[in-house]
C-alpha cells in the first residue's frame, strides 16, 4: 500500500499523484563549530546547531494519455508551489507533520503516460511536531510553587504560557528548573482577569490580546529568557515578588520530533 502525502490540506491522490517512498535523515543535520587549541590533542567543540532538514518524496504520475499526463503535471505544479511554508504531512505517520516549502522536482523517467519524480521538501524549521499540542494548566496560589511538566518529544519545545490574574499582581515569574538561568520575569500592573499570553517559540508578549513587552526581565532577578522544555520531565516554579500570588498559568506547546 502506497503512502499518501497531504501538502496545504490537499492529498497527493488528488493530484493523481502516488507516492512510492518517503525519505528522511533519521536526524537533521547539524552545523557544527570547532576550536583548533594550540598544544591540545584534537579538536574542541564550541557548538552544534540544527539546520534545515530535506524531506524527498518519491512518486509517479499516470495519465491516461501524452497531454492528460501534460495536464496532470501543470497542475500538480500548481498544487507545490508556495512563497510561504505549509504543512507536510503522510498517512503513516498520522501523529505529526512537518512545516516546508517544495523547492525541486528531479524528473528520474519519463513515457508518453508516466513519470516518475522525486519531490525535494525543505524544512527550514527542521523538526517534525505533534499533530495534538500538548496542555497544562495550574491554579497557583502560593509563592515559588515548584510542578512537573512532561515533554513527551526528542527535542526542545517552546510553549505559550497563557497567564490568567484571578487578583491584581504587580510582578510574576515562570521559572524552568531542570534547565540553568531559564527563567523570565515580569513586572507589570496586573488587573483581575488580565491575560499574558507569552509565546516563547515566536517571541512575543500580549497582554489582553494587545502587544505589551514592557516589564519583560525588569522584575525578580532582572532576567528575561523564553522558556524551554527539555526533551522529558520538567520542573517549573512559578512565584512573585508580591506577597500573594493567585493566578492560573496554562501551557500548551507541540511535541517536537527527530525522524
Amino acid at each position: 500500500m502506497s503512502v499518501v502525502m497531504t501538502f496545504n490540506s490537499v492529498t497527493s491522490t488528488t493530484m493523481g499523484l502516488t507516492v512510492i517512498d518517503v525519505q528522511k535523515p533519521i536526524l537533521p543535520p547539524q552545523n557544527e563549530t570547532t576550536i583548533d587549541i594550540p598544544k591540545y590533542p584534537g579538536i574542541t567543540q564550541f557548538s552544534k546547531k540544527f539546520i534545515d532538514n530535506t524531506i524527498t518524496v518519491k512518486g509517479i504520475l499516470i495519465g491516461t494519455s501524452t497531454a492528460d499526463l501534460v495536464t496532470k503535471l501543470k497542475a500538480l505544479a500548481g498544487y507545490l508551489y508556495f512563497d510561504a511554508d505549509k504543512t507536510l504531512s503522510f498517512n503513516d505517520e498520522t501523529d505529526r507533520d512537518w512545516q516546508a516549502q517544495h523547492i525541486d522536482t528531479v524528473i528520474i523517467a519519463r513515457t508518453y503516460r508516466y513519470c516518475f519524480l522525486d519531490l525535494i521538501f525543505k524544512c527550514n524549521d527542521p523538526f517534525a511536531y505533534d499533530t495534538t499540542p500538548t496542555t497544562d494548566s495550574q491554579n497557583i496560589t502560593v509563592l515559588d510553587t515548584t510542578y512537573v511538566v512532561a515533554n513527551g518529544g526528542q527535542y526542545y519545545a517552546y510553549p505559550v504560557i497563557t497567564i490568567t490574574f484571578n487578583a491584581a499582581q504587580t510582578h510574576v515569574y515562570v521559572e524552568n528548573n531542570t534547565i540553568v538561568d531559564n527563567r523570565f520575569d515580569i513586572s507589570k500592573t496586573f488587573n483581575i482577569n488580565d491575560v499574558l499570553v507569552i509565546d516563547c517559540k515566536n517571541g512575543t508578549i500580549k497582554l489582553n490580546g494587545t502587544n505589551s513587552p514592557a516589564g519583560f526581565g525588569d522584575g525578580g532577578e532582572g532576567l528575561a529568557e523564553w522558556i524551554s522544555l527539555a526533551a522529558g520531565n520538567n520542573e517549573l516554579q512559578v512565584g512573585s515578588d508580591d506577597v500573594t500570588i493567585n493566578i492560573t498559568v496554562a501551557l500548551s506547546f507541540d511535541k517536537p520530533y527527530l525522524y
